[in-house]
């Protein structure tokens, strides 16, 4: 599966308006941003989007690059969520 490379403007017509200063917080301390969206065809949540922040130890992810498949964080369960854009500085 190819991931796409978002600009601000793609990311931000993703994200909610209410957690807009959060994302664009995280690109400003020089994260990135991985779109995550559920893949699975018989879960209730299939296509839901989830944004999480990578690339230092302040972040979600601390990798330099976001992995395939996202982890489980903290008490989420997150196998179905599979990687299909990011976006940086």
């Amino acid at each position: 599966m190819a991931v796409e490379n978002w600009s601000l403007e793609r990311l931000l017509s993703e994200v909610d308006k209410d957690h807009h200063e959060l994302v664009t917080s995280w690109l400003d301390r020089g994260d990135g941003v991985a779109c995550y969206e559920n893949k699975a065809f018989d879960h209730s949540w299939f296509g839901h989007k989830k944004f999480i922040s990578f690339g230092s130890s302040a972040a979600q992810i601390e990798r330099d690059e976001p992995p395939e498949q996202l982890p489980d964080i903290g008490r989420t369960i997150n196998w179905p969520y599979w990687l299909i854009a990011i976006t940086r500085r």
